[in-house]
């Protein structure tokens, strides 16, 4: 049956129908949300600006114009990434526009991803070939690549077409300061200023540029005249960061809470109070971003929140802050990365490795992630994980001076010399003034012998800042090193002057004293300084070292007794009694103290491998070998117990296997002989003679009195055929002791080398 409908009804659904067409037509839809996303803009509500471009990238995905106004949304709201890819998505949609190219190719020298930045600086250009701005985009490309003749050559053209444009001239200054000519720079600078006195940009180029020299006042005076022309959120986070470089910290509050209003201005004004210990200031703000609409700020407060509390000894609260957010989102990296540093001062490093590893899991570009597994990985005892770690942060960010500073300690502890020294330069000049890559480049100078450099470093930076302990405090120990004991003495007596209870200098002074065997001095030092500090187990650990320099060994392990006894976590106390024990002959006594030390992560492998001598010293070969393995299961590079395996395994047959270890030995016990005579062993136990004898000589060079090197030598030298060489070394390995182990297969050996003849 045919449905009969009226005029008026006809019209009513013909419209009905209209709309339908309508809201199935994906430009209509895309126009009505680029509208919607407009309107929000005008009001500021940014984030609800986002979600309409974002409408209209769905409805119509090829359209230029969503995708452009998201970026400068995304730019608007702090959020540089997002603003890229939107830039640079608006710019292949639409190669015209040049603005796009531009914003995506400044964004990209931000990042210090130059190449790319030339590449949209020449999209630029190939679409406005006249274009000012992108003449001074390649200019600062080709700078950043160290191109900076060319660099130069593309920003005079900018001048060229337009010599008024007061942008040309800032970076026309940018590059003559890179290229080391700070005066033309200056004078570029100063140019852009007087063609556009009202800039808010050329003068804080201007500013910048006196901060760089060191000229602080005239770059505070640029900044405030920026500021009397338009406090724009730039000029508020320059002053900011002058007054917090200057340590004027107090003046930097006022622009702090001018950027409040500003994308993540709030977080940044807590962070500012929580710096100056101000936290009840910084909590009333954060509690604000809590309970606010942004879900994303809320969390991000919640962690300060937690971080604070933990400051404040309430760990158990702050342990169920964090908790708390990551039950709510499992996937959020900040979460599991505060709970990983709160359970590594908790003293928990496996518990604060594993969330690390799930951060960098959930997301493998995150600096501070790897930069965290790297820390819980050094408290582990797991040197290997953490340098891998610390590798992956500067492949991310190579200019990371923290990561840098951490992997040359590393290298330095296992004796790479070479790799420390290079890191500690690369740091000191990334920043010239921080202390601690200064002494990071001192004590890798010491370790290569350079002490006239090391001196020379040390003393310029005290010139420069004469009140800073650990420069006073490395002085001291290259004083001792160079055999100057009173200089020395002085240098760590000034370091307590400054920082009282730097217990690093106590250790120097103490040294010093037993140095020049002034026992009694240096037990009436430590007891001055355990009345002002009674609960120090460090102070009684130090006691102990001294009675056992002194020979009183029963008084140190009466003191390291009770040490651990009163707190079990004092590891060095239990390494301290084994080796006590061990001296007099007190086997499973040493044992059992290293059998404790076992059971902690960042002492396992040293631990085993202490335990795996003990039981090769008793003739216990299968459980000295179980201990090894245990030990390499735990540390993978555990020189040590790599040594002593591979022995074992030349000695079984296991030759390959031994081999592997014995050049993991050769790698982690850099400048050792031992390392060198083992691998030795086995190549001359695989029947390669040449290379057991490069390895025997270096052995021998290392320690020309061990005559179980010479020794080897002579053997692998008669193999090799070097019959001479061969009898030389063998000779001198009994001139040298004449019953070492060994001694009656080196005479055989002789007598068969003498009979063949």
């Amino acid at each position: 049956m045919r449905i009969r409908i009226s005029q008026s009804s006809f019209a009513i659904a013909l419209g009905l129908v209209l709309c339908a067409a309508c809201s199935r037509d994906p430009a209509a839809k895309a126009t009505r949300y680029v509208a919607s996303g407009d309107g929000y803009v005008a009001r500021q509500q940014l984030p609800k600006a986002v979600l309409e471009y974002r409408n209209a990238i769905k409805a119509r995905p090829d359209w230029a114009e969503p995708h452009y106004k998201l970026a400068k949304a995304y730019e608007a709201s702090g959020d540089p990434a997002k603003a890229y890819q939107a830039y640079a998505r608006t710019s292949d949609l639409d190669p015209a526009n040049v603005d796009a190219q531009l914003k995506a190719g400044t964004l990209l020298l931000g990042g210090g991803e130059f190449e790319m930045a030339r590449t949209r600086a020449e999209l630029a250009l190939k679409a406005a070939p006249a274009s000012a701005p992108a003449h001074i985009l390649m200019g600062n490309a080709l700078a950043g690549l160290n191109d900076t003749a060319k660099a130069v050559k593309q920003i005079e053209q900018a001048l060229t077409l337009d010599p008024a444009y007061a942008p040309a001239w800032t970076a026309l200054g940018a590059v003559q300061f890179a290229k080391g000519s700070r005066e033309e720079a200056g004078k570029a600078f100063t140019r852009a200023v007087e063609l556009a006195p009202r800039s808010v940009e050329a003068r804080l180029a201007l500013a910048n540029y006196h901060w760089a020299k060191g000229d602080i006042a005239p770059a505070e005076q640029a900044l405030e005249e920026a500021e009397a022309i338009e406090a724009t959120p730039a000029v508020h986070r320059a002053l900011a960061l002058l007054y917090l470089a200057t340590r004027r910290a107090p003046e930097a509050e006022r622009h702090f809470q001018a950027l409040a209003a500003q994308p993540g201005g709030q977080l940044a004004l807590a962070d500012y109070y929580a710096s100056l210990n101000r936290r009840d200031s910084a909590l009333a703000v954060l509690k604000k971003v809590q309970d606010g609409a942004d879900k994303t700020d809320g969390r991000a407060a919640r962690l300060r929140i937690a971080a604070l509390e933990y400051a404040a000894g309430k760990k158990a609260e702050a342990h169920d802050i964090v908790d708390g957010i990551v039950t709510e989102k499992p996937k959020n990296v900040d979460a599991r990365l505060a709970k990983a540093r709160m359970l590594l001062s908790d003293g928990k490093a496996d518990d604060a490795a594993a969330q690390a590893r799930e951060a960098v899991k959930l997301e493998p570009d995150s600096q501070t992630g790897h930069y965290t597994l790297g820390l819980a990985s050094v408290s582990r005892g797991d040197n290997a994980a953490a340098e891998q770690a610390f590798q992956e942060v500067l492949k991310l960010n190579p200019r990371a001076a923290a990561a840098s500073l951490q992997l040359a300690r590393l290298q330095l502890a296992r004796g790479e010399t070479a790799g420390a020294l290079h890191a500690a330069e690369d740091v000191s000049r990334q920043r010239p003034d921080d202390v601690e890559a200064a002494v990071l480049l001192s004590r890798s100078l010491r370790a290569r012998g350079d002490l006239r450099r090391a001196q020379r470093e040390i003393t310029s930076r005290i010139a420069r800042q004469p009140d800073h302990a650990a420069l006073r405090l490395e002085l001291g120990w290259l004083a001792l090193q160079r055999g100057e004991s009173a200089s020395a003495g002085e240098a760590f007596d000034h370091a307590l002057r400054l920082a009282p209870a730097l217990h690093d200098a106590r250790v120097g002074l103490i040294t010093v004293d037993v140095a020049q065997r002034k026992f009694d001095a240096a037990k009436a030092r430590i007891t001055a300084w355990r009345k002002a500090d009674v609960n120090d187990p460090r102070l009684r650990l130090l006691s102990a070292r001294v009675d056992l320099a002194a020979g009183r060994s029963a008084e140190a392990e009466a003191e390291l007794r009770e040490l651990v006894t009163a707190d079990p976590s004092q590891l060095d106390a239990y390494d301290l009694l084994g080796r006590i024990a061990m001296s007099r002959g007190q086997l499973d006594r040493a044992l059992a103290e290293y059998k404790v030390l076992a059971e902690r992560p960042s002492s396992r492998a040293a631990a085993l491998t202490l335990m795996g001598m003990i039981e090769e010293a008793r003739g216990n070969r299968d459980v000295a070998r179980q201990h090894y393995e245990r030990a390499l299961e735990t540390e993978a590079r555990a020189g040590v117990a790599a040594n002593n395996l591979a022995w074992m395994y030349a000695e079984s047959g296991k030759l390959d296997e031994a081999l592997k270890l014995a050049t993991v030995a050769q790698e982690q016990m850099r400048g050792r002989p031992e390392a060198e005579d083992t691998l030795g062993w086995v190549y001359y136990r695989k029947g390669l003679a040449t290379q057991a004898v490069a390895a025997f000589d270096r052995a021998v060079a290392k320690s020309p009195d061990n005559p179980v090197y010479h020794y080897h030598l002579g053997l692998a030298q008669l193999k090799a055929g070097n019959t001479r060489h061969g009898r030389a070394a063998l000779t001198r390995a009994l001139a040298l002791k004449p019953d070492f182990s060994g001694a009656d297969e080196a005479r055989k050996a002789l007598a068969e080398e003498t009979a063949g003849k």
